[in-house]
């Protein structure tokens, strides 16, 4: 090899010094390390601190610079032996990731680290809020039971709770305002005792327990933290408020339960909690890592009811954090603790070592399989081009038995699941395609309002669990002063139901204004469709024909859920025989006719009939509860001097409340009908009630 030749020639030796990055780092360098001394021994000014994170910038830009300089100039003595260049490949391999890893860890045990001392503070405040919480809960049915003695028992209680909470305060305010507030005569020094409560809150049935921000009794221009229970008493009158004063006896109890103390805290708009805007803040240090946290909690305006979210400094070193998690007493960990932490610090340091020592494995073993590697890239190189041409049918050849022939076989797994993909996202879009269209069908075929009549109040709801329900609701007009009414649901979901809807709905209009009569209808429906619906499908139907000028409703059900009357506040489950529409079995259509009940009532003016499906009635909580009929009944007995919208509304929030957090599993179907006025209904009473 000739002297030209550039794998011999080595790189320059300190020429790039010279340069302009070279000279930026020698003088910045130079500037932050004379800084860094005086730092150790004087506090610096202001200015010179700015200048010396300046310097030590300026040093990390000229070092990086210098660093892509010498890359780019002696790339090709780096890589003119393909041998050295595997090398520095695995060098790259084996460095890199263990930085990452490194990186990751560190940024990972920072998230952590974060996330557990924020769980932990907050864990500890709700503690705090749910003892203020049961302190006013028990206040307010201590005098539920004695309304009299009202100022007696908010002292007593206030000297009880003084014992575990030395500023706690507890006040009695009513609801009306021409009553006074009721306060314990040693409380209330962190703020003006309440005389009134806010008109949010009067109509909050379950109280509140949250946060508040109060400016500080000795410096107004401070904030502390308040936490506030106020809870209704028995009689709905009063509410029962505690406040508990965020003060250092606080702060000391909350780090003695959770390990980590609460610092200063920063609103982002002070007027969202209540007080006044902030004066200007300035500047504070970075936090250090594992030593100090951020925890975001929300703070009530008490005046408007409205929530903002602030940010607490949370002081809580990993030792007294770990001591808590495993146990250890405040004070420090113990002794067994310690041995703990040591043997947990030891276990890292075995891994690390072990990982250090397969890195180096990795590079000896480097040059030994570059051949084999080198060829397998090659084939993976021109199986990605294929791939990236939209060949997904070519395949590799796997001509070695090791890692790198499973990495071939895995290349061409992956394009046999990239076309099997492609083929499962067309049938895919053909079912989104399919929805979309029983979705169309769907609302073409329920009601775009409800229709209006004189004396007849009318509110409806349709809420499908899935794309496409199976539930189906419609009004007929019957003539003057007639109105029929339809609801029913399809067994199965999907195009299927959908399809099932349009039968019925055709059926219904055809036969509707030629039967009077809900039995003889619902009898001529089970005809058509016996022979139309396949074996594993039914549909279930109430239909009620209202006639106003007579004051009488009549109805007949197949296998629905019931008709809910309310009359005088007084509620009715009425439940007339009937079985399931459309059952291809044997004696199905003969067992019909036996069974169907049709049943007739007056109705009068202020009365509520509920038609609905039993996604209501059936709607499930989380512990696997059913709402009910009677649940129903009440709920609209309950609210039977509403109009009908306002019922609906009533009905629904209810359901929703009982159901909670658990997923729908049935479509929901309601229509509320409310008898207004007794003019428009003729004044009429007609009808005898019971089956015919």
């Amino acid at each position: 090899m000739t002297a030209d030749d550039p794998a011999q020639q080595p790189p320059p030796p300190l020429q790039i010094l010279r340069t302009l990055p070279g000279r930026l780092l020698i003088l910045s360098g130079a500037v932050a390390l004379v800084l860094l001394a005086a730092r150790q021994l004087v506090d610096l000014p202001e200015i010179l601190e700015v200048f010396r994170k300046v310097a030590s910038l300026a040093a990390l830009v000229a070092l990086g610079w210098i660093g892509a300089i010498t890359v780019a100039r002696n790339r090709r003595w780096l890589l003119w032996r393909v041998r050295r260049k595997l090398i520095l490949s695995y060098v790259f391999l084996g460095f890199v990731p263990v930085l990452l890893v490194g990186l990751f860890s560190l940024a990972g045990s920072v998230v952590l680290y974060t996330n557990i001392a924020a769980f932990v503070f907050r864990e500890g405040v709700d503690d705090l809020l749910d003892d203020v919480a049961q302190v006013a809960e028990a206040t307010a049915s201590e005098l539920g039971r004695a309304p009299n003695d009202a100022a007696a028992i908010l002292t007593r209680v206030q000297l009880n709770r003084s014992t575990h909470f030395p500023a706690i305060s507890i006040a009695l305010v009513p609801l009306a305002g021409d009553k006074a507030a009721i306060s314990a005569p040693t409380a209330w020094r962190h703020a003006p005792a309440p005389t009134s409560l806010p008109e949010w809150l009067k109509g909050r049935a379950g109280g509140l327990r949250s946060v508040l921000m109060v400016a500080a009794p000795d410096h107004p221009e401070d904030l502390m933290l308040v936490v506030r229970a106020a809870m209704p008493t028995p009689d709905q009158t009063a509410f029962v408020i505690v406040d508990l004063p965020v003060d250092t006896a606080i702060v000391a109890q909350l780090d003695d339960r959770t390990g980590a103390r609460m610092g200063r805290f920063t609103p982002p708009d002070r007027r969202l909690c209540g007080v006044d805007p902030p004066p200007v803040a300035t500047g504070t240090a970075a936090p250090p890592l594992f030593t100090r946290t951020v925890a975001f909690m929300d703070c009530t305006n008490w005046a408007t009811g409205r929530t903002a979210r602030f940010a607490i400094s949370v002081d809580a070193p990993l030792s007294n954090l770990y001591g808590r998690i495993t146990s250890a007493p405040s004070a420090g960990l113990s002794a067994r603790g310690s041995g703990e932490w040591d043997n947990f610090l030891f276990v890292l340091v075995v891994l690390a070592g072990l990982f250090l020592i397969v890195q180096v494995a990795a590079l000896v073993f480097g040059a030994w399989l570059a051949r084999s590697i080198t060829s397998a890239v090659h084939e993976l190189f021109e199986g990605t081009a294929r791939v990236q041409q939209g060949d997904f049918a070519h395949r590799i050849r796997i001509e070695s038995r090791d890692q790198l022939g499973d990495l071939a076989s895995s290349f061409n797994r992956m394009s046999a699941s990239i076309e099997h993909l492609l083929h499962v996202q067309r049938e895919k879009q053909r079912l989104d395609d399919e929805l979309r269209i029983a979705r169309d069908i769907q609302k073409s075929l329920l009601p775009v309002e409800p229709p209006r009549l004189p004396g007849l109040g009318i509110a409806d709801l349709c809420e499908p669990a899935r794309e496409v329900g199976g539930d189906y609701y419609d009004f007929f007009d019957l003539g003057p002063r007639r109105l029929g009414v339809l609801v029913a649901d399809v067994s199965g979901k999907g195009t299927s139901a959908a399809l099932y809807m349009a039968e019925l709905k055709g059926l219904m209009l055809a036969l509707s204004h030629a039967e009077p009569s809900p039995r003889r209808l619902l009898l001529d429906v089970n005809r058509c469709l016996a022979g139309h619906l396949d074996n594993r499908s039914f549909v279930t139907m109430i239909y009620a024909v209202i006639d106003l000028e007579a004051g009488t409703l009549t109805c007949a059900r197949a296998g629905h859920t019931p008709l809910i009357a309310v009359s005088n506040g007084r509620s009715e489950v009425i439940v007339p025989q009937g079985m399931v529409l459309g059952l291809r079995l044997p004696g199905a259509s003969e067992r019909f006719d036996q069974l169907l009940e049709e049943h007739t009532r007056p109705i009068h003016p202020g009365d509520v009939v509920i038609l609905y499906t039993d996604g209501v009635t059936e709607a499930m909580n989380e512990r696997g509860d059913l709402f009910g009929d009677d649940a129903l009944a009440d709920v609209v007995a309950h609210h039977h001097q509403l109009d009908a919208f306002g019922i609906r509304e009533r009905v629904v929030r209810e359901v929703r409340a009982f159901v909670g957090q658990a997923e729908p599993h049935d479509d929901m179907t309601l229509i509320v009908l409310k008898f207004d006025d007794e003019a428009a209904m003729g004044g009429g009473t007609g009808g005898a009630a019971g089956p015919s």
